[in-house]
């Protein structure tokens, strides 16, 4: 029920920004892993400026696109904060830290100019 709910969620998201943002973008993607090299899987890349947010969703082997504006692959050239998040397990926790859910703490920053990559390694949480 809870990943019904999830992929429900990041369908209105999706939509959401399909209607506020538009314009002409690079192809842009990376891998998202863990420290040993583990891929996060069915998580939600999500790049950020002052008024849009491009979305991608991590497969099986931890890689995504990022879409936008009409669902078309692409992200204009520009400065953005990131954030990855994932839906919750059933007891309610995560498989990421917390802080990479957030703009405000994840730490992550991208420059994206002509196309490439955006390659994030997701630090375990210090004790």
């Amino acid at each position: 029920m809870k990943n019904l709910l999830f992929t429900f969620s990041t369908l209105v998201l999706l939509t959401i920004v399909s209607v506020t943002g538009c314009g002409s973008g690079v192809r842009f993607g990376g891998v998202v892993q863990f420290e040993d090299g583990t891929p996060v899987q069915n998580a939600t890349v999500s790049f950020i400026d002052t008024k849009t947010q491009y979305d991608g969703q991590t497969n099986a082997q931890g890689k995504y696109t990022l879409y936008g504006a009409t669902l078309k692959e692409g992200v204009p050239p520009g400065q953005y904060k990131v954030a990855v998040s994932m839906p919750n397990n059933d007891d309610g926790t995560t498989m990421l830290p917390t802080k990479y859910a957030s703009i405000e703490t994840s730490g992550l920053n991208c420059n994206v100019q002509s196309g490439g990559t955006f390659d994030i390694i997701i630090e375990k949480e210090k004790k």
